[in-house]
């Protein structure tokens, strides 16, 4: 089972029982992409589609980018990358929770594998840019447990 470990509370925990019952099925369905160390990208993908299920009069989206307002315009530095990078970083959260075409944001969700903590501080500046420019609800950082630490996530709330 997984082992949510919280780094920062929040006064809405539901959407945290609510993540920690999709890192739960993501770990029974999905647990051998996750012993393997699978790209971080497959990995946000199955999340979002738990969070779906889970949430159902909401859109889930991975690396989002179609906004009303660009979002080129956020105030922030983010490295250019291309589609064959395997560690990507860009503008894009890695999981959006969201109502499309609305200004109804709940979650921003930044997924970062256990093994590679590589440029989180990168990760934590692009959610607090969502939080304050676009007003979403909960901005999370998601480590998630892979290879021999697959029971062991931890999600810290970006304010």
């Amino acid at each position: 089972m997984s082992n949510l470990h919280v780094l920062k509370t929040t006064s809405d925990s539901t959407f945290l029982e609510t993540l920690d019952k999709a890192l739960k099925t993501l770990i029974e369905k999905d647990g051998c992409l996750l012993k393997r160390g699978a790209n971080e990208r497959a990995i946000s993908f199955r999340l979002a589609f738990y969070l779906q299920t889970l949430l159902p009069e909401w859109n889930v989206d991975c690396e989002y980018n179609c906004w009303e307002t660009p979002c080129h315009y956020m105030q922030q530095v983010i490295t250019g990358t291309t589609s064959a990078a395997t560690e990507a970083r860009t503008i894009f959260p890695d999981i959006v929770i969201h109502r499309r075409g609305t200004s109804e944001n709940l979650a921003a969700i930044e997924i970062a594998k256990s093994t590679n903590r590589f440029n989180i501080h990168q990760d934590i500046k692009k959610l607090k840019a969502y939080k304050t420019q676009l007003g979403y609800q909960h901005t999370l950082l998601l480590s998630i447990g892979v290879d021999e630490d697959i029971d062991n996530s931890q999600v810290e709330v970006i304010a």
